[in-house]
């Protein structure tokens, strides 16, 4: 025998309600849909030239110029840098596209450790921003810096002069130049009184001798111009003196 099958409940009253206020709300949110769709995008068109108008602030990215000559070089890379900007939502949304721009020199007499005490008014903002910076973060930029010095320093000679025989050399050798361009770090450069030629022996056999010795830059971080002279050697020769003549008058063994 099969079971049998219970009857569906007929909806209650409350339920045809509720089932008809949504079909009514749908009903109305779907009328004149058109309409409404462009007057919700003119609203949010209103909203946002509305919005362009206000005054507002906003911190933003700042693109770091350092401005320094070419004995100036940077050893660390510039840390982010924001400006507190202030003016209208239509400007503020410029500066996105082309960044504020920070420049400050930097002197060649500057410390190695550069430490720079940021402004405001260190801030350049495009032509075409009607706004103003407010605030700088961080305020203190440090960063390490290799300056570079160039000095002019005398040339000594380092060479071992000697003779061959039937010469005298006759006085130190001439440097031409007299002194020399080093060029590097200035803490080192500022360290070196003179430079030497390279160590060598040289044995002259002319009265004059002309040789080009490299300058010794072992040891020295810098660069030295020129990198070599000439030396100038003036020898004479040294010529025996002849025997001294006997002038005592020998007797003859003859008679006269």
């Amino acid at each position: 025998m099969a079971p049998a099958t219970t009857p569906p409940t007929p909806p209650t009253p409350l339920r045809a309600r509720a089932r008809s206020l949504e079909q009514r709300l749908a009903t109305i949110a779907m009328a004149r849909l058109p309409l409404k769709l462009a007057a919700l995008f003119f609203a949010l068109v209103l909203w946002l030239a509305v919005s362009a108008e206000e005054p507002t602030e906003e911190w933003l990215d700042v693109r770091v110029a350092l401005i320094h000559d070419s004995n100036v070089t940077l050893l660390d890379s510039a840390p982010p840098v924001q400006a507190l900007v202030v003016g209208r939502g239509r400007d503020l949304l410029k500066l996105y596209t082309t960044l504020p721009v920070l420049r400050r020199s930097i002197e060649a007499d500057t410390a190695t450790r550069l430490t720079l005490n940021l402004r405001p008014t260190d801030v350049d903002l495009p032509s075409n921003v009607d706004a103003r910076v407010r605030d700088v973060r961080p305020a203190v930029l440090t960063m390490h810096v290799r300056i570079t010095e160039a000095r002019r320093v005398p040339a000594r000679s380092a060479i071992v002069v000697s003779a061959d025989s039937g010469f005298r050399v006759l006085g130190a050798p001439i440097i031409d130049p007299e002194s020399v361009v080093v060029r590097g770090p200035r803490d080192a450069v500022r360290k070196v009184s003179s430079v030497f030629t390279e160590r060598r022996q040289i044995s002259v056999h002319d009265t004059i001798t002309d040789i080009v010795v490299p300058i010794d830059t072992a040891g020295l971080p810098m660069r030295v111009t020129p990198p070599e002279v000439r030396l100038h050697i003036v020898a004479a020769r040294d010529v025996a003196a002849p025997p001294a003549r006997d002038t005592t008058r020998r007797a003859s063994t003859h008679g006269p």
